[in-house]
């Protein structure tokens, strides 16, 4: 009896240490099918980071709905993003925020370490100027730090989404 279960259990060990391989190479592809998504992606300038968290300036991290997002599609830049921190000079009743669809002023696209991009757009609507810098990994997840002259620097986390 003890050399039978001895036995079951080498059965059993030897089949999930093969399915481990299996999807160790599975998660090689789809990692490679994600960054080739997201290279495609970044140069078409057409996507979308959905974004998962925000960190303001003074304060701690705080989670945020994941409707909130920045796309870049082509020429435009549409910000929908919640804001926490000071504002120096806004409109009465806080103005747009960063919510927003305006052209891009300017798009600078640079390869970073570890295989990541580097983007910076600016962009200007009626209410501020804004520098918008993204950090993309290969598998999607952003950083995003959005810098504007009438409001403390705040940055955010997310991942691009493809539809």
């Amino acid at each position: 009896m003890k050399k039978f279960l001895l036995s079951l259990a080498l059965v059993l060990l030897a089949v999930i240490a093969l399915e481990g391989c299996a999807t160790a190479e599975e998660r090689a592809k789809r990692a490679a099918e994600q960054a080739a998504k997201v290279k495609v992606a970044l140069k078409e300038r057409h996507y979308k980071i959905s974004v998962d968290r925000m960190y303001p300036m003074k304060g701690g991290s705080k989670s945020v709905s994941p409707s909130y997002s920045v796309e870049v599609r082509n020429d435009s830049l549409i910000s929908y993003l919640p804001f926490f921190g000071r504002a120096y000079q806004v409109p009465y009743g806080g103005g747009k925020g960063l919510n927003f669809s305006e052209r891009i002023g300017s798009y600078r696209e640079s390869p970073a370490k570890n295989g990541r991009r580097h983007i910076e757009i600016n962009v200007k609507n009626d209410e501020d100027s804004y520098l918008y810098v993204i950090e993309v990994f290969d598998n999607g997840n952003s950083d995003i730090e959005v810098q504007a002259q009438q409001r403390e620097r705040i940055s955010y986390s997310g991942e691009m989404v493809f539809e």
